[in-house]
């Protein structure tokens, strides 16, 4: 499987010199931007470490080898299902944090018992993870109502050109097969992928009742007939194209412009 986005590229500029002369403090912006950049590098190279499972061919590791080919393939089949989800998890993982990576990094004041706390400057430790924690808690899908972001293009309209990119690649992506079909194994269940129902054999009996046109109609009476199916392979596929067409360049671009408005120290 090939990706055209080399995800060591997304790491902070590999050219920086470290040097005591003119060089300034990390701020806590710095160092939030600079965490949720790793996470979020370290969460899609989980994505793609999945990926290149579904190619896997020596399935040894996970499961005896049976010497019925069909059930053989079966197996194959459902592990690579396992490395499907496990992928699109990931991928959509890396989505989410892209929402607060922009804004952890934008210089925000939130409300804390009814006193201002600014982001920027150095914290204690212990207070600069609860701050983050705290922010966490206040990101959004970025076109809710309660979403910060249009608070922030006020607040902070540096990061408007970063916050933009956010909302434009969401409005695509919200709807997209790739979002509904995480959404769905997250909150409803599992689909069939239709690879692995040719294996479940024929019905065991078929119920049908005529209509007022004269037609019969099938009734439900298999698990079958009220899973969501779906090509496995198809599936695959498509979340390649999406890293590649879609994702990388939104992740890349984006640590792009925080990189540019941010300016972070060179010692985070």
């Amino acid at each position: 499987m090939e990706f055209t986005g080399d995800i060591f590229a997304l790491e902070p500029p590999a050219n920086r010199k470290f040097s005591l002369i003119g060089a300034t403090l990390p701020s806590s912006k710095d160092v939030y931007f600079r965490s949720k950049q790793k996470e979020i590098i370290e969460q899609y190279s989980a994505a793609r470490i999945f990926m290149y499972n579904t190619e896997n061919t020596d399935f040894d590791y996970w499961f005896n080898r049976v010497d019925h080919d069909d059930a053989q393939r079966y197996f194959e089949l459902t592990f690579k299902g396992y490395f499907y989800e496990i992928a699109l998890i990931y991928y959509n993982i890396v989505v989410d944090l892209s929402w607060t990576a922009c804004y952890l990094a934008a210089e925000f004041a939130l409300t804390q018992k009814g006193a201002r706390v600014n982001f920027g400057g150095i914290q204690p430790i212990e207070d600069a993870y609860k701050l983050m924690r705290a922010a966490e808690n206040l990101v959004s899908n970025p076109t809710a109502e309660e979403n910060p972001f249009e608070y922030l293009k006020v607040m902070c309209p540096e990061f408007s050109t970063a916050i933009d990119m956010i909302i434009d690649f969401w409005k695509e992506f919200g709807s997209s097969n790739i979002r509904q079909r995480y959404n769905f194994c997250k909150h409803k269940g599992k689909p069939l992928y239709e690879e692995l129902a040719q294996f479940s054999g024929p019905r065991f009996i078929g119920f049908y009742k005529e209509t007022h046109d004269g037609n019969r109609e099938q009734l439900a009476s298999d698990q079958r007939d009220v899973r969501l199916q779906c090509s496995l392979s198809d599936s695959i596929e498509e979340l390649r194209q999406f890293d590649n067409m879609q994702l990388f360049p939104y992740i890349s671009k984006l640590f792009g412009e925080l990189e540019r408005v941010l300016s972070p120290s060179d010692f985070v």
